[in-house]
């Protein structure tokens, strides 16, 4: 069976309510508009950074464990920067005038193991930890 369109006269154009009232045409928006933004796909970390990529979110989580276990410093910003995440492997690099006291990136590497990450001190850079946050193999 055809379909039969309402009669009535057409107005700069095609006035068919079966051409504009299409699925792809109806909305305030016009076809191929893009969606608005959704947001950061991972929320948003401390401060409200937006988590875009598994490598935002996993520093992020590095980040909070820090902070949490009281490896951050206490006036203001962290006092630590996480890096890299190639492979699931951060660098966490804390800054001369915060480093942990003594005994303290023992702390810090305690309170990633519990987390379920990996971390060590980096070779030869007593200020730098190696952090994985993903298994091995």
């Amino acid at each position: 069976m055809a379909k039969t369109w309402r009669e009535r006269p057409a107005a700069c154009g095609d006035d068919r309510p079966g051409v504009h009232g299409a699925p792809h045409t109806t909305g305030s928006r016009s076809p191929g508009t893009p969606k608005p933004d959704e947001g950061p796909t991972y929320g948003r970390g401390s401060g409200g950074r937006p988590l875009w990529s598994e490598r935002d979110r996993d520093a992020e989580r590095i980040g909070a464990v820090l902070r949490r276990s009281g490896c951050a410093a206490t006036g203001g910003g962290d006092g630590f920067a996480v890096e890299g995440g190639h492979d699931g492997v951060f660098l966490v690099t804390f800054a001369e005038r915060h480093l942990p006291a003594a005994g303290g990136m023992e702390a810090c590497v305690r309170a990633l193991v519990r987390a379920g990450m990996s971390a060590e001190p980096q070779p030869g850079d007593a200020r730098t930890l190696r952090v994985r946050t993903r298994p091995i193999g």
